[in-house]
């Protein structure tokens, strides 16, 4: 899967649960544009101010721009959604694209929370990717992951052995939303988000 991962947080005393991208992701996101706005400006200013830099300027300010688009572009391509557990309306922020589509709800559009394994031997052996995927009523939404882990299964050992961790995360995220958790993690399953969309 080519996705930022999420993971789930209870924020706020918990009266919100927040499924987004790690702290050190985000700020290596934001260390990207600001770097690179900064190396753009210095290949800018350098030659006028008579300051000597190892490269030309012009590298210093194309790298800048590619750095920075590639900060630009990673936030553009961020996924959150908030729930408000008080309120019990949600707000999703969809990447990935130029333009990410924002979309708010209530937590009566929400159908469940399934947990599902795909057998995953590209990144490890005998590796499986665990998915907890938000379903909506109707479909009124795209698939969300909420959370994956990919883990190592033994052989002679059933897909959902590897699966004991995320069982209770999920039951817990789907008794703050008010829907039903589903665990379909044994028998595989495909990748529940299309890589290309």
């Amino acid at each position: 899967m080519l996705e930022t991962p999420l993971y789930g947080k209870f924020v706020g005393e918990n009266r919100r649960l927040v499924f987004g991208p790690t702290g050190p992701y985000q700020a290596l996101v934001r260390a990207c544009v600001v770097i690179g706005i900064v190396g753009a400006v210095l290949g800018l200013v350098t030659e006028p101010l008579g300051i000597q830099l190892p490269f030309y300027p012009a590298w210093w300010f194309f790298t800048g721009l590619a750095v920075t688009g590639a900060g630009v572009l990673a936030a553009f391509s961020l996924q959150i959604v908030v729930f408000d557990l008080k309120e019990r309306t949600y707000r999703r922020r969809q990447g990935p694209g130029t333009f990410p589509k924002t979309s708010r709800g209530k937590f009566s559009d929400l159908d469940a929370i399934v947990l599902i394994a795909e057998p995953n031997s590209r990144l490890m052996a005998g590796g499986v990717t665990y998915h907890l995927v938000l379903h909506w009523k109707g479909m009124r939404e795209p698939l969300m992951v909420l959370q994956q882990e990919t883990r190592p299964v033994g052989s002679g050992l059933s897909l959902r052995d590897g699966a004991s961790h995320l069982i209770p995360v999920g039951m817990r995220y789907a008794q703050a939303l008010g829907v039903p958790f589903y665990d379909n993690s044994h028998f595989p399953s495909a990748n529940p988000v299309p890589v290309w969309r």
